[in-house]
């Protein structure tokens, strides 16, 4: 980044200090951020970018990483590249907000060592998108906004979860990729949708949140379904297992999968409940 850049930085950290009288926040990892303007946010994550525009704060988004392409007027927004630090700085930012599901965190601590506020979600379930949406609030000064959308967030997740407990347990696996297998394993937000659903985890734990299996994990006879996002690149890949042994299952249909959209289910934001409801509808078809 030219020395201009670092200097524009600099002179915008300044401008975003700390309100006096007001207690910094705490973000989803721990770090504390500080309370102040918040004219000019860049976004590093479409579930973050969701959220804010969720909130009634999209006008002050002023950048946006690749693939936040909703609302639709966030896909207009101009781009930064996550994993570049010096591109997120270029966009002048007062207050940067970041995912764990998906960047880097030694950007997320250059960009604090630039001395811009930075704040990082942390969405594992419902409950944690329900503390995300207040934080936000309270960062954006969208407070009422937050708790509107917060209150809507959990009545759904317990309205689901509700209808879930009306049906038998199974035993299942978010396949997240069909080749290689990568599975959502417990501690993710994908876990908790197949709870929430009445589904029982069958993904090993303490080999991170996103393993890759052995596809034969397919043939298990313990395993009552799969759930998989419906996207496009993802098909294919899915129709290619099916020729192969491990895929045996599935092609003989023994092994439902239960398709929920693939943005929803894939993005930890505001349309999350619609993915638990849509995963809930696929259940119920196929109890």
């Amino acid at each position: 980044m030219v020395a201009g850049g670092w200097v524009l930085a600099l002179l915008l950290a300044a401008q975003a200090a700390p309100v006096a009288g007001v207690e910094p926040l705490v973000d989803q990892v721990g770090a504390v951020v500080a309370v102040g303007p918040s004219a000019r946010i860049v976004t590093l994550a479409p579930d973050v970018t969701e959220l804010v525009f969720a909130l009634g704060a999209g006008e002050r988004v002023v950048a946006v990483a690749p693939h936040c392409d909703f609302p639709a007027a966030a896909g207009g927004r101009p781009r930064v590249q996550p994993g570049d630090a010096e591109s997120v700085l270029a966009a002048a930012p007062d207050l940067v907000l970041a995912s764990t599901a998906g960047n880097d965190p030694t950007v997320v601590q250059r960009l604090r060592s630039a001395r811009v506020r930075v704040a990082t979600l942390d969405v594992t379930s419902c409950a944690r998108l329900v503390e995300a949406c207040h934080l936000l609030g309270a960062l954006l000064g969208r407070e009422a906004d937050a708790d509107t959308l917060a209150e809507s967030t959990a009545r759904r997740c317990a309205s689901a979860a509700q209808r879930a407990g009306r049906l038998p347990s199974r035993r299942a696996l978010y396949v997240v990729w069909w080749d290689p297998l990568i599975v959502a394993a417990p501690g993710t937000f994908h876990d908790d949708l197949l709870r929430l659903a009445g589904l029982v985890n069958r993904a090993p734990a303490g080999a991170g949140r996103y393993p890759r299996l052995d596809p034969e994990t397919l043939l298990d006879p313990t395993l009552d379904l799969v759930v998989a996002p419906d996207e496009g690149e993802n098909r294919p890949l899915f129709a290619k297992l099916l020729t192969r042994p491990a895929g045996l299952r599935l092609a003989r249909g023994s092994l439902p999968v239960l398709w929920v959209p693939a943005d929803p289910a894939s993005r930890p934001g505001p349309r999350l409940p619609l993915a638990l409801e849509a995963l809930l509808a696929a259940r119920e078809a196929n109890p």
